[in-house]
């Protein structure tokens, strides 16, 4: 290598890290925290009345699926303040098992909760859900379209569609995890491939990787801001990672421990974070950086 040659390498490895700074596009900063949560899994937020319901799994650690009744529900104000720390806890009449993803249609709040989904009107003059419920293995995450409920079945390798015809198989890949919808395109995450993925909510087309599976260890939940860039919960990997809108540049923009299925306000670019492990919510605001 000539003198020349090595003063150019020199410059270009120098110029390296500013250069990988450059792609950061938003930056997160945290405004609220609530801890003593009986391990919380998941964050949704109303889009009506900007609550946050959050569900607690309150299992041992590695007990991830038993069916012990000792689920429960909290509800938190639009900045993250605990509002009710028990919105719904399990009974004998209902049991609630394990709790994890969940979301809101026609007033009622929907929750995965092992082999079934629960669904909890969020007023008292909204009718009981009439959607069946699959017969899953292991339920997970779930999202809506505005017209329809999906939920991921991390075990069996599916999503299920759930509305007035009835219950309909959409293809998924092995560990499918959290799950999403933007601009009336769906997206998932593999617990299992590491990977983020394009689902057809038609059930029709195979799932479309993004190939970013070297990126994340554990993916759990996946949301999307309003510029189309993604937001990927990296459980095991102590991480909230950003992917830009072209799907292949990604860059951390939390680091914590154990995140689990995000939650997101979209209005106020407000994001909210189980940490599973640490029994704790933590809350974001998102800024655009400025170019």
């Amino acid at each position: 290598m000539t003198r020349s040659t090595r003063l150019v390498a020199v410059m270009l490895l120098a110029a390296l890290p500013a250069v990988a700074g450059c792609v950061e596009t938003w930056k997160a900063h945290q405004t609220a925290g609530v801890g003593e949560l009986p391990v919380p899994e998941c964050a949704v937020v109303d889009a009506q009345t900007d609550k946050v319901y959050v569900s607690n799994m309150d299992t041992d650690v590695g007990d991830y699926w038993a069916d012990d009744g000792k689920g429960s529900v909290t509800l938190l104000g639009p900045a993250g303040e605990p509002r009710q720390m028990v919105w719904r806890l399990s009974s004998k009449d209902i049991p609630i098992h394990s709790p994890k993803g969940m979301t809101i249609h026609g007033r009622v709040l929907y929750v995965a909760d092992n082999t079934r989904v629960l669904g909890f009107p969020l007023s008292p003059d909204v009718p009981p859900p009439a959607l069946t419920s699959p017969k899953g293995q292991h339920l997970n995450d779930m999202a809506t379209d505005g017209s329809a409920v999906y939920v991921s079945d991390t075990a069996a390798g599916t999503v299920y569609r759930m509305d007035e015809a009835g219950v309909t198989e959409i293809k998924a890949p092995a560990g499918v995890n959290g799950i999403t919808f933007f601009n009336e395109r769906m997206y998932a995450v593999s617990w299992d491939l590491h990977e983020v993925y394009e689902l057809d909510p038609t059930g029709n087309g195979d799932p479309v990787p993004f190939g970013l599976a070297e990126e994340f260890v554990t993916p759990d939940g996946i949301e999307v801001l309003e510029d189309g860039t993604f937001l990927v919960s990296d459980m095991h990997g102590n991480r909230v990672a950003a992917i830009l809108p072209d799907r292949k540049t990604v860059y951390t923009l939390i680091e914590l421990e154990t995140p689990a299925d995000i939650g997101l306000n979209r209005a106020q670019n407000l994001l909210f974070v189980p940490q599973f492990e640490r029994r704790a919510i933590s809350v974001y605001r998102l800024v655009p950086v400025e170019d």
